[in-house]
């Protein structure tokens, strides 16, 4: 007996000496303690000396609930992680701050035109590529709605357009005042402004609009309300862009913040190059060219602005309304500017006057009146560029028509009741037919055998319409006649 318990004592030593129990003396399965070197998870046994024993068998594989490292952020280890690991810890910067919109919302593709649609903030300063216009329809189609998390989104865009309008400018700042007729119309009221700006780029549209089938009345309307009648600092001079277009030409361009629409009313403001030209003739002719050419892959997107496809300028502008501008009321804005500045004498050839019965040369229709001194498109500024134009001179500061008479006698201009042909003559106040607050002046083309006066005149019919008529020889001294120096 006592050799029995030797050699168990002895055996019980052993076994502690190896970290083996023998199962004489344990009160469980011996499987239990190696099962515990080869798994990761601590055995929860009814006998807590052995789950310690066990604890560190594997520690490289221990590890069993999710790590709150921030290594874990891009793959939790267990589905019942709460979602907060999907909102990114680091912001995405290839994307334009934006205000936050709903989740799985998916901004409409509803901008004006091929025109770009918000693209991420790498790629705004970039001068974007023709190659990569839709070729379907020019306006691009997310392929991706925006992120699903529940914080701030920005939009997704997978395409570059060549042309885009920076926003149309509100119409309060256009001219001082406008209505909307219970119809939609829009009236304006005229504004100087408007007209000097309409006054420097008219003839250039004319010239343009008579060259690609284009009606001139509708560029120039569009350019007043895209460039805020040439007040925008993307319209100035260095830039001269009347329209918006984004990119560059001939290699030029210009970098300014823009707001953009997510197509659900949303605006955001993001950096984006425009096109840079030498002058505004340059910025109608590339914006014809865009209007003839179409987009990549779709040459005709335009053609419904062609005068050859429509015959009203109010066609025109119903074609470009949520095609080149998503304001509903777009057309009925141009429309308006049209009419109240009579913009439609330019979608005709240059007038020349036909002036059998004079002395001179016709009128060439050039305006050497740079500094607008004189209302465009009035008697007053039209005597002073037909004068200047046969090389003679008269002042910028005449007055009103009525007024030119008195004024030439203070500067020194030889004045007389005798008409001479190329004289300018002054009409009194409401007589033959002068305005009864300003008067009127004209040009004396020709005097007659039997004492008539055949006169050129503007504004008779029409603002900046030019015509002629023969002034009875019986009244003709009621007039004054300024010699030009």
């Amino acid at each position: 007996m006592k050799k029995t318990s030797k050699l168990l004592s002895a055996l019980l030593v052993v076994s502690q000496v190896f970290g083996y129990t023998p199962a004489v003396f344990a009160n469980e399965e011996p499987t239990s303690s190696a099962r515990s070197s080869e798994s990761a998870t601590v055995q929860e046994g009814s006998n807590g000396g052995q789950t310690e024993e066990t604890v560190d068998s594997t520690p490289e594989t221990t590890p069993e609930a999710p790590s709150t490292d921030s290594s874990t952020e891009e793959q939790p280890t267990t589905p019942e992680q709460p979602a907060e690991p999907e909102t990114p810890t680091v912001p995405d910067s290839s994307k334009p701050e934006t205000t936050p919109v709903e989740p799985e919302q998916k901004p409409e593709e509803n901008q004006p035109v091929e025109e770009s649609k918000p693209t991420d903030s790498t790629t705004t300063q970039t001068p974007t590529n023709p190659s990569n216009v839709s070729a379907q329809s020019g306006v691009s189609t997310n392929t991706e709605t925006s992120t699903t998390n529940q914080g701030t989104t920005a939009p997704v865009v997978d395409e570059v357009k060549d042309y885009h309008q920076a926003p149309s400018a509100p119409i309060q700042e256009l001219v001082p005042k406008s209505t909307v007729s219970s119809d939609g119309t829009v009236h304006f009221e005229r504004n100087e402004s408007v007209e000097q700006f309409i006054q420097k780029i008219g003839e250039a549209a004319r010239k343009v609009g008579q060259e690609n089938d284009l009606y001139a009345s509708v560029m120039i309307a569009q350019a007043i309300l895209e460039s805020a009648s040439g007040q925008s600092l993307l319209s100035k001079a260095p830039n001269y862009n009347l329209f918006g277009i984004k990119g560059t030409h001939n290699g030029k361009g210009v970098s300014f913040a823009t707001q953009e629409d997510l197509g659900n009313g949303t605006l955001y403001t993001t950096q984006a190059t425009f096109r840079q030209y030498q002058s505004y003739e340059e910025s109608l002719k590339d914006y014809a060219k865009l209007l003839k050419e179409g987009l990549a892959g779709n040459a005709s997107f335009y053609e419904g602005v062609w005068k050859s496809k429509a015959k009203t300028y109010q066609e025109a502008t119903q074609y470009l309304t949520g095609r080149y501008a998503t304001d509903s009321q777009y057309n009925q804005k141009l429309n308006g500017l049209i009419e109240t500045y009579d913009l439609t004498m330019y979608d005709h050839p240059k007038a020349t006057v036909e002036m059998t019965e004079s002395d001179f040369p016709a009128y060439n229709g050039e305006n050497y009146d740079t500094a607008n001194s004189y209302a465009w498109g009035n008697c007053t500024q039209y005597v002073y560029n037909r004068i200047t134009q046969l090389g003679k001179h008269i002042d910028l500061t005449m007055g009103n028509g009525k007024d030119w008479g008195v004024t030439g006698l203070a500067r020194d201009y030889e004045v007389s009741r005798t008409p001479q042909a190329g004289t300018a003559v002054s009409f009194p106040a409401g007589v033959l037919g002068a305005d009864p607050v300003y008067g009127h002046v004209a040009f004396v083309e020709k005097v007659n055998q039997d004492g008539s006066i055949y006169i050129s005149e503007m504004n008779v019919q029409g603002l900046n319409v030019v015509s002629t008529r023969t002034i009875p020889a019986t009244q003709t001294s009621m007039l004054s006649y300024i010699m030009p120096k």
